[in-house]
């Protein structure tokens, strides 16, 4: 039996069903790791309003959270975004 969504942060949670159980921002099937990826993309001025504009469905809030989640499971999130990097390189 599948398990439910559970609740990693205020915003954040993980879904085995949804986005292979990584890290999402809850009711949408934006991961963390997407967040961080525009993150670094951008220089951090005014990055949080890009990053909204960008994906207008997520508020501001939702974006600070997911960016908090990252600051404290870093290592876990850079191990995904590099696998998914090498998966498109191969």
């Amino acid at each position: 039996m599948a398990r439910e969504a559970e609740s990693v942060a205020p915003t954040i949670v993980r879904d085995e069903r949804v986005c292979s159980g990584s890290p999402i921002i809850a009711g949408t099937r934006v991961r963390v790791s997407d967040i961080v990826s525009i993150h670094n993309l951008w220089a951090r001025e005014m990055v949080i309003e890009r990053i909204c504009r960008s994906l207008p469905h997520l508020a501001p809030e939702q974006v600070r959270e997911a960016l908090r989640y990252y600051e404290e499971h870093r290592e876990e999130i850079d191990r995904e975004m590099a696998e998914e990097e090498a998966m498109a390189v191969s």
